[in-house]
């Protein structure tokens, strides 16, 4: 298994990431609570959000999964704190 790309919330705005094709893009933070982020994917074909969640004391980052080779761009907002954030996502080959 090939370990994910991760990258903070607190650095990906306005940023372009590559992640190659099977791989997958996990967002990490210290400060925003990880199951309450959304997004928008502009082209779901190459790229699935993966939301955060809790369960007990274990908390899982949200993410993305790659699907195909291109270029989407994402927006992601926080419901409790607010924060947007907004980035390119290139899946290479």
């Amino acid at each position: 298994m090939v370990a994910p790309i991760i990258v903070a919330v607190a650095d990906v705005d306005g940023t372009t990431v590559t992640v190659p094709l099977g791989n997958a893009l996990v967002l990490t933070s210290d400060t925003e609570p990880l199951g309450d982020w959304t997004a928008q994917v502009s082209d779901p074909a190459v790229l699935r959000f993966e939301p955060g969640s809790t369960s007990g004391s274990a908390q899982f980052n949200p993410g993305f999964e790659s699907l195909s080779a291109g270029t989407t761009d994402v927006t992601m907002s926080n419901s409790s704190t607010g924060t947007s954030v907004s980035f390119t996502v290139d899946v290479t080959e």
